[in-house]
């Protein structure tokens, strides 16, 4: 328990943490397309494993 004379430091304002936290990970705007980006690489992936397959279906067929 900090002696009765010393006062605690005080608290960051709301306005100010919300600047802070703006300053540091920019705003919505600047963040990258997580979850687009998810969504086309298992789009591409997909896309490979189904030709792949097809490819395979054919060679197998052509025998």
């Amino acid at each position: 328990m900090p002696p009765p004379d010393v006062t605690p430091p005080e608290e960051p304002s709301r306005e100010e943490l919300d600047r802070q936290v703006r300053d540091h990970y920019g705003g919505w705007r600047d963040q990258p397309r997580g979850l687009a980006c998810a969504v086309i690489a298992a789009f591409l992936i997909l896309t490979t494993v189904a030709f792949g397959l097809a490819a395979v279906a054919m060679i197998m067929a052509a025998r």
